[in-house]
């Protein structure tokens, strides 16, 4: 099924419950529907999940971002360190799905700026309509993750 229409973008932000634990870098999430399903996608490391919303679409890449985590320290005996090591390396490597959904969260988000300084203008003056766009640019909702890798381990 090809996903046509992107709805939503955001960052995926991993927020370490224990502070030995090493952390991730911030993730570029995008979601997309076609019809009346959602797929969510953290586009760093190309792991998504699909839901009949858009809420059960980012709840459902919760538990495969977990899965995928544990799994991850699975394969590294339980060597956290190494684990992560490799999710931030893979989350850095280029790919061409990479490219083309970062290219779409790039457009969507710039469309989206667009779009709220337009309204924004209609009732402000230019100086506050372009502060309060730079404050829009500078400050981001993230969807966080609070994650404990001695949750996924067991």
């Amino acid at each position: 099924m090809t996903f046509d229409k992107v709805v939503d973008f955001g960052k995926i932000v991993f927020v370490p419950k224990n502070h030995t634990i090493p952390g991730l870098p911030d993730m570029n999430l995008i979601i997309l529907q076609k019809d009346d399903v959602y797929q969510a996608i953290c586009i760093d490391i190309e792991v998504d999940a699909v839901g009949d919303t858009l809420k059960d679409a980012c709840i459902n890449l919760r538990k495969a971002l977990i899965a995928y985590m544990g799994q991850m320290v699975s394969n590294y005996e339980g060597n956290i360190k190494n684990a992560i090591e490799d999710i931030v390396n893979t989350a850095f490597a280029p790919g061409d799905l990479k490219a083309q959904l970062f290219h779409h969260y790039l457009e969507t988000k710039h469309q989206y700026l667009l779009k709220k300084i337009a309204k924004e203008s209609k009732t402000r003056s230019r100086s506050k309509e372009f502060l309060i766009a730079c404050k829009r640019v500078f400050q981001t909702q993230p969807i966080q993750f609070n994650l404990t890798f001695a949750a996924i381990i067991s």
